[in-house]
Protein backbone atom coordinates (compact mmCIF):
# COMPACT_ATOMS: atom_id res chain seq x y z
CA UNK A 1 0.00 0.00 0.00
CA UNK A 2 0.92 3.78 -0.72
CA UNK A 3 0.01 6.00 2.61
CA UNK A 4 -2.38 3.93 4.40
CA UNK A 5 -1.78 1.31 6.58
CA UNK A 6 -2.99 -0.37 9.76
CA UNK A 7 -1.10 0.18 13.29
CA UNK A 8 -1.85 -2.64 15.58
CA UNK A 9 1.25 -3.85 17.90
CA UNK A 10 5.01 -2.55 18.14
CA UNK A 11 7.64 -2.06 15.26
CA UNK A 12 10.85 -3.88 15.33
CA UNK A 13 13.43 -1.86 13.19
CA UNK A 14 15.14 -3.27 10.46
CA UNK A 15 18.28 -1.02 9.25
CA UNK A 16 18.18 1.81 6.59
CA UNK A 17 18.23 0.37 2.91
CA UNK A 18 18.53 2.92 0.59
CA UNK A 19 18.47 5.46 3.36
CA UNK A 20 14.65 4.64 4.09
CA UNK A 21 13.93 3.48 7.67
CA UNK A 22 12.18 0.00 7.11
CA UNK A 23 10.19 -1.19 10.28
CA UNK A 24 8.29 -4.67 10.70
CA UNK A 25 5.39 -4.71 13.04
CA UNK A 26 5.78 -7.06 15.65
CA UNK A 27 2.87 -9.53 14.46
CA UNK A 28 3.83 -10.35 11.41
CA UNK A 29 7.24 -11.07 12.65
CA UNK A 30 6.01 -13.41 15.19
CA UNK A 31 3.75 -14.68 12.57
CA UNK A 32 7.08 -15.58 10.25
CA UNK A 33 9.10 -16.45 12.91
CA UNK A 34 6.10 -19.16 13.94
CA UNK A 35 5.57 -20.64 10.18
CA UNK A 36 9.35 -20.35 9.51
CA UNK A 37 10.05 -22.18 12.91
CA UNK A 38 7.98 -24.84 12.84
CA UNK A 39 8.95 -26.13 9.38
CA UNK A 40 12.43 -26.22 10.68
CA UNK A 41 11.56 -28.08 14.04
CA UNK A 42 10.06 -30.71 11.31
CA UNK A 43 12.85 -30.87 8.99
CA UNK A 44 10.63 -29.31 6.12
CA UNK A 45 12.14 -26.09 5.87
CA UNK A 46 10.34 -26.13 2.10
CA UNK A 47 6.82 -25.85 3.77
CA UNK A 48 7.67 -22.91 5.38
CA UNK A 49 9.85 -21.40 2.98
CA UNK A 50 6.55 -19.81 1.27
CA UNK A 51 6.18 -17.29 4.18
CA UNK A 52 9.81 -16.00 4.05
CA UNK A 53 9.44 -15.78 -0.54
CA UNK A 54 5.84 -13.62 0.49
CA UNK A 55 7.97 -11.53 3.27
CA UNK A 56 10.85 -10.72 0.29
CA UNK A 57 7.96 -10.09 -2.20
CA UNK A 58 6.16 -7.68 -0.25
CA UNK A 59 9.02 -5.84 0.92
CA UNK A 60 10.22 -5.23 -2.76
CA UNK A 61 6.88 -4.21 -3.46
CA UNK A 62 7.08 -1.42 -0.55
CA UNK A 63 10.57 -0.58 -1.59
CA UNK A 64 9.40 -0.27 -5.23
CA UNK A 65 7.29 2.53 -3.85
CA UNK A 66 9.59 4.19 -1.49
CA UNK A 67 12.21 4.81 -4.46
CA UNK A 68 9.57 5.69 -7.02
CA UNK A 69 8.75 8.53 -4.52
CA UNK A 70 12.22 9.46 -3.74
CA UNK A 71 12.48 9.84 -7.96
CA UNK A 72 9.85 12.39 -7.54
CA UNK A 73 11.24 14.27 -4.76
CA UNK A 74 9.34 12.99 -2.10
CA UNK A 75 10.35 12.63 1.36
CA UNK A 76 9.96 8.73 2.85
CA UNK A 77 9.93 8.52 6.61
CA UNK A 78 9.86 5.03 6.37
CA UNK A 79 8.21 1.75 5.20
CA UNK A 80 6.76 -0.52 7.05
CA UNK A 81 5.60 -4.00 6.83
CA UNK A 82 2.46 -5.70 8.45
CA UNK A 83 -0.09 -8.09 8.18
CA UNK A 84 -1.80 -6.63 5.85
CA UNK A 85 1.32 -5.94 3.45
CA UNK A 86 2.76 -2.75 3.92
CA UNK A 87 3.00 0.98 3.99
CA UNK A 88 5.35 3.77 2.71
CA UNK A 89 4.84 6.68 4.52
CA UNK A 90 6.32 9.69 2.39
CA UNK A 91 5.37 13.58 2.16
CA UNK A 92 5.02 15.86 -0.73
CA UNK A 93 3.60 15.92 -4.03
CA UNK A 94 5.81 15.28 -7.22
CA UNK A 95 2.09 15.79 -9.40
CA UNK A 96 -0.55 14.02 -10.97
CA UNK A 97 1.92 12.01 -13.09
CA UNK A 98 4.26 10.76 -10.72
CA UNK A 99 1.36 10.15 -8.07
CA UNK A 100 0.50 7.27 -10.48
CA UNK A 101 4.06 6.34 -10.87
CA UNK A 102 4.62 5.93 -7.57
CA UNK A 103 1.16 3.69 -6.66
CA UNK A 104 1.71 1.40 -10.16
CA UNK A 105 5.49 0.69 -9.14
CA UNK A 106 4.55 -1.86 -6.07
CA UNK A 107 2.13 -3.87 -8.30
CA UNK A 108 4.86 -3.65 -11.25
CA UNK A 109 7.36 -4.65 -9.26
CA UNK A 110 5.51 -8.07 -8.24
CA UNK A 111 4.06 -8.82 -12.33
CA UNK A 112 8.13 -8.43 -13.18
CA UNK A 113 8.91 -11.06 -10.36
CA UNK A 114 6.06 -13.25 -11.46
CA UNK A 115 7.56 -12.88 -14.64
CA UNK A 116 11.17 -13.70 -13.80
CA UNK A 117 9.84 -16.69 -11.51
CA UNK A 118 8.14 -18.46 -14.67
CA UNK A 119 11.02 -17.94 -16.73
CA UNK A 120 13.38 -19.25 -14.51
CA UNK A 121 10.47 -22.22 -13.82
CA UNK A 122 10.50 -22.86 -17.76
CA UNK A 123 14.33 -22.55 -19.03
CA UNK A 124 15.60 -24.39 -15.50
CA UNK A 125 13.35 -26.77 -15.87
CA UNK A 126 15.92 -29.66 -16.55
CA UNK A 127 19.26 -27.75 -14.88
CA UNK A 128 17.66 -26.66 -11.51
CA UNK A 129 17.29 -29.01 -8.31
CA UNK A 130 13.81 -29.93 -6.87
CA UNK A 131 14.06 -27.45 -4.35
CA UNK A 132 15.09 -24.64 -6.33
CA UNK A 133 11.80 -25.21 -8.84
CA UNK A 134 9.90 -25.24 -5.47
CA UNK A 135 11.38 -21.87 -4.73
CA UNK A 136 10.63 -20.90 -8.27
CA UNK A 137 7.15 -21.75 -7.99
CA UNK A 138 6.58 -20.35 -4.47
CA UNK A 139 7.55 -16.76 -5.91
CA UNK A 140 5.53 -16.92 -8.95
CA UNK A 141 2.35 -17.23 -6.82
CA UNK A 142 3.17 -14.98 -4.27
CA UNK A 143 4.19 -12.20 -6.79
CA UNK A 144 0.89 -13.36 -9.21
CA UNK A 145 -1.66 -12.88 -5.66
CA UNK A 146 0.37 -10.03 -4.37
CA UNK A 147 0.00 -8.39 -7.93
CA UNK A 148 -3.51 -9.56 -8.44
CA UNK A 149 -4.87 -8.31 -5.02
CA UNK A 150 -2.92 -5.07 -5.24
CA UNK A 151 -5.10 -4.14 -8.04
CA UNK A 152 -8.43 -4.79 -7.25
CA UNK A 153 -10.00 -1.11 -6.79
CA UNK A 154 -10.34 -1.56 -3.13
CA UNK A 155 -8.95 1.18 -0.97
CA UNK A 156 -6.26 1.58 0.41
CA UNK A 157 -4.84 -0.97 -1.86
CA UNK A 158 -2.95 0.24 -4.88
CA UNK A 159 -5.74 -0.77 -7.40
CA UNK A 160 -8.17 1.53 -4.96
CA UNK A 161 -5.86 4.79 -4.98
CA UNK A 162 -5.62 4.39 -9.16
CA UNK A 163 -9.31 4.08 -9.33
CA UNK A 164 -9.83 7.08 -7.40
CA UNK A 165 -6.90 9.08 -8.93
CA UNK A 166 -8.65 8.12 -12.23
CA UNK A 167 -12.25 9.10 -11.24
CA UNK A 168 -10.96 12.19 -9.85
CA UNK A 169 -9.92 13.54 -13.05
CA UNK A 170 -12.38 12.78 -15.01
CA UNK A 171 -15.18 13.70 -12.68
CA UNK A 172 -13.41 16.02 -9.62
CA UNK A 173 -11.18 15.23 -6.66
CA UNK A 174 -14.48 14.90 -4.23
CA UNK A 175 -16.83 13.19 -6.59
CA UNK A 176 -13.87 11.19 -7.41
CA UNK A 177 -13.23 10.18 -3.93
CA UNK A 178 -16.68 8.78 -3.07
CA UNK A 179 -17.30 7.17 -6.20
CA UNK A 180 -13.58 5.43 -6.12
CA UNK A 181 -15.09 4.60 -2.12
CA UNK A 182 -18.52 3.11 -3.27
CA UNK A 183 -16.50 1.00 -6.41
CA UNK A 184 -14.42 -0.02 -3.22
CA UNK A 185 -17.25 -1.70 -1.30
CA UNK A 186 -18.71 -3.22 -4.12
CA UNK A 187 -15.33 -4.91 -4.74
CA UNK A 188 -15.22 -5.74 -1.17
CA UNK A 189 -18.39 -7.16 -1.26
CA UNK A 190 -17.24 -9.83 -4.72
CA UNK A 191 -14.23 -11.07 -3.27
CA UNK A 192 -15.91 -11.92 0.53
CA UNK A 193 -19.26 -13.81 -2.06
CA UNK A 194 -16.27 -15.54 -4.06
CA UNK A 195 -14.33 -16.53 -0.42
CA UNK A 196 -17.28 -18.16 0.35
CA UNK A 197 -18.71 -19.57 -2.88
CA UNK A 198 -14.98 -21.32 -3.30
CA UNK A 199 -14.88 -23.01 -0.19
CA UNK A 200 -11.45 -20.96 0.50
CA UNK A 201 -13.18 -18.59 3.50
CA UNK A 202 -10.70 -18.98 6.60
CA UNK A 203 -9.76 -17.08 9.36
CA UNK A 204 -7.21 -15.19 7.08
CA UNK A 205 -9.60 -13.95 4.74
CA UNK A 206 -12.22 -12.93 7.48
CA UNK A 207 -9.18 -10.66 9.27
CA UNK A 208 -8.05 -9.07 5.95
CA UNK A 209 -11.48 -8.34 4.41
CA UNK A 210 -12.55 -7.02 8.01
CA UNK A 211 -9.65 -5.21 8.01
CA UNK A 212 -10.05 -2.88 4.66
CA UNK A 213 -14.07 -2.97 5.48
CA UNK A 214 -13.30 -0.50 8.33
CA UNK A 215 -10.46 0.75 6.70
CA UNK A 216 -12.94 2.13 3.97
CA UNK A 217 -15.40 3.14 6.78
CA UNK A 218 -12.74 5.22 8.46
CA UNK A 219 -11.90 7.30 4.88
CA UNK A 220 -16.31 7.04 4.14
CA UNK A 221 -16.24 9.25 7.47
CA UNK A 222 -13.79 12.03 5.84
CA UNK A 223 -15.06 11.66 2.18
CA UNK A 224 -18.49 11.49 2.38
CA UNK A 225 -21.03 8.28 1.04
CA UNK A 226 -21.53 7.78 -2.48
CA UNK A 227 -24.91 8.07 -3.95
CA UNK A 228 -26.10 6.62 -7.08
CA UNK A 229 -27.59 10.50 -8.31
CA UNK A 230 -24.12 11.57 -7.41
CA UNK A 231 -22.40 8.87 -9.75
CA UNK A 232 -25.00 9.06 -12.60
CA UNK A 233 -24.44 12.67 -12.50
CA UNK A 234 -20.26 12.88 -12.66
CA UNK A 235 -20.42 9.78 -15.02
CA UNK A 236 -22.57 11.32 -17.49
CA UNK A 237 -21.24 14.88 -17.62
CA UNK A 238 -17.57 12.55 -18.18
CA UNK A 239 -19.13 10.71 -21.13
CA UNK A 240 -20.88 13.99 -22.46
CA UNK A 241 -17.44 15.83 -22.25
CA UNK A 242 -15.48 12.76 -23.54
CA UNK A 243 -17.76 12.57 -26.96
CA UNK A 244 -17.27 16.03 -27.53
CA UNK A 245 -13.54 16.20 -27.30
CA UNK A 246 -13.62 13.07 -29.38
CA UNK A 247 -15.74 15.01 -32.06
CA UNK A 248 -13.80 17.78 -31.87
CA UNK A 249 -10.54 15.57 -32.28
CA UNK A 250 -11.99 14.04 -35.27
CA UNK A 251 -12.66 17.04 -36.76
CA UNK A 252 -9.30 18.18 -36.32
CA UNK A 253 -7.91 15.23 -37.93
CA UNK A 254 -9.99 15.94 -40.93
CA UNK A 255 -8.92 19.53 -41.43
CA UNK A 256 -5.55 18.21 -40.75
CA UNK A 257 -5.61 15.64 -43.75
CA UNK A 258 -7.47 18.43 -45.70
CA UNK A 259 -4.80 20.98 -45.53
CA UNK A 260 -2.36 17.97 -46.38
CA UNK A 261 -4.17 17.73 -49.50
CA UNK A 262 -4.12 20.65 -50.67
CA UNK A 263 -0.06 20.68 -50.14
CA UNK A 264 -0.09 17.59 -51.91
CA UNK A 265 -2.12 19.23 -55.21
CA UNK A 266 -0.13 22.19 -54.73
CA UNK A 267 3.21 20.32 -54.75
CA UNK A 268 2.17 18.09 -57.95
CA UNK A 269 0.77 21.15 -59.50
CA UNK A 270 4.32 23.14 -59.12
CA UNK A 271 6.09 19.60 -60.29
CA UNK A 272 4.17 19.44 -62.95
CA UNK A 273 4.70 23.07 -64.15
CA UNK A 274 1.16 24.15 -63.42
CA UNK A 275 0.29 27.16 -61.71
CA UNK A 276 -3.31 27.31 -59.94
CA UNK A 277 -6.25 28.95 -61.92
CA UNK A 278 -6.50 32.41 -60.03
CA UNK A 279 -10.25 31.91 -60.97
CA UNK A 280 -10.61 28.70 -59.17
CA UNK A 281 -8.76 30.02 -56.25
CA UNK A 282 -11.34 32.49 -56.56
CA UNK A 283 -14.38 30.71 -56.48
CA UNK A 284 -12.86 28.44 -53.95
CA UNK A 285 -12.42 31.93 -51.63
CA UNK A 286 -15.86 33.00 -52.46
CA UNK A 287 -17.32 29.24 -51.53
CA UNK A 288 -15.42 29.24 -48.39
CA UNK A 289 -16.70 32.53 -47.38
CA UNK A 290 -20.29 31.98 -48.75
CA UNK A 291 -19.98 28.73 -46.15
CA UNK A 292 -18.91 30.80 -43.20
CA UNK A 293 -21.85 33.79 -43.82
CA UNK A 294 -24.20 30.97 -43.26
CA UNK A 295 -22.80 29.60 -40.37
CA UNK A 296 -22.51 32.96 -38.37
CA UNK A 297 -25.26 34.51 -40.14
CA UNK A 298 -27.59 32.15 -38.92
CA UNK A 299 -26.04 32.35 -34.68
CA UNK A 300 -26.66 36.58 -35.23
CA UNK A 301 -29.87 35.89 -37.10
CA UNK A 302 -30.89 33.85 -33.72
CA UNK A 303 -29.66 36.61 -31.46
CA UNK A 304 -31.49 39.03 -33.34
CA UNK A 305 -35.00 37.25 -33.21
CA UNK A 306 -34.27 36.64 -29.25
CA UNK A 307 -32.50 40.32 -27.94
CA UNK A 308 -33.60 43.00 -31.11
CA UNK A 309 -31.01 44.04 -33.99
CA UNK A 310 -29.78 46.86 -30.95
CA UNK A 311 -28.30 43.88 -29.28
CA UNK A 312 -26.31 43.43 -32.72
CA UNK A 313 -22.79 45.84 -33.98
CA UNK A 314 -23.06 47.20 -36.54
CA UNK A 315 -20.47 44.87 -38.18
CA UNK A 316 -22.61 41.99 -37.06
CA UNK A 317 -25.20 43.88 -38.79
CA UNK A 318 -23.65 44.49 -42.01
CA UNK A 319 -23.16 40.38 -41.68
CA UNK A 320 -26.96 40.05 -41.20
CA UNK A 321 -27.33 41.81 -44.66
CA UNK A 322 -25.25 39.32 -46.25
CA UNK A 323 -26.86 36.44 -44.62
CA UNK A 324 -30.20 37.41 -45.89
CA UNK A 325 -29.21 37.99 -49.79
CA UNK A 326 -27.71 34.89 -49.26
CA UNK A 327 -30.31 33.02 -48.20
CA UNK A 328 -32.70 34.29 -51.55
CA UNK A 329 -30.17 34.00 -54.04
CA UNK A 330 -30.12 30.36 -52.35
CA UNK A 331 -33.89 29.83 -52.61
CA UNK A 332 -33.81 31.40 -56.24
CA UNK A 333 -31.46 29.21 -57.27
CA UNK A 334 -32.55 26.14 -56.01
CA UNK A 335 -32.68 23.21 -58.25
CA UNK A 336 -35.93 22.18 -59.62
CA UNK A 337 -37.32 24.78 -57.59
CA UNK A 338 -37.40 23.24 -54.51
CA UNK A 339 -35.26 25.07 -51.64
CA UNK A 340 -33.79 23.65 -48.59
CA UNK A 341 -36.05 23.86 -45.23
CA UNK A 342 -34.18 25.39 -43.24
CA UNK A 343 -33.53 27.91 -45.90
CA UNK A 344 -36.86 28.63 -45.95
CA UNK A 345 -37.20 29.12 -42.10
CA UNK A 346 -34.18 31.58 -41.89
CA UNK A 347 -35.34 33.78 -44.51
CA UNK A 348 -38.64 33.68 -42.44
CA UNK A 349 -37.16 34.90 -39.51
CA UNK A 350 -35.45 37.92 -41.47
CA UNK A 351 -38.65 38.65 -42.48
CA UNK A 352 -40.36 38.34 -39.37
CA UNK A 353 -37.55 40.94 -38.05
CA UNK A 354 -38.33 43.10 -40.98
CA UNK A 355 -42.38 42.53 -39.96
CA UNK A 356 -41.69 44.28 -36.90
CA UNK A 357 -40.22 47.19 -37.56
CA UNK A 358 -36.39 46.35 -37.16
CA UNK A 359 -34.57 47.40 -40.33
CA UNK A 360 -31.25 45.43 -41.20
Amino acid sequence: MNGAGMAMGRELSLGRPFGIPLTVNSWLAILVGIVFGFSLLTREPLEGAWILVLFVSILLHEFAHALTAKAAGDTVQKVTLHLLGGVTYRTGRGGPRWAWRITAAGPLVNVVLAGGAWLGMYYGRYELPWWGLVLLAQAFWANVILAAFNLLPIYPMDGGQLARMSLSKRVGAGAGARIGLGLSFLTLLAVGVWFIASGNFNIIAIVILVQLFMLNVMEMRQVGSPSMEETRGALGRWWRDRHRMAAERRREKERRRERERERAERAARKADGLEPSPFRRNARTTQERDAEVLRDGGRLLEKAVERGLGALRPEERRLLILHRRLLEIRIDTAEGGEPDGEDLRLLELHVRLGSSGEIH
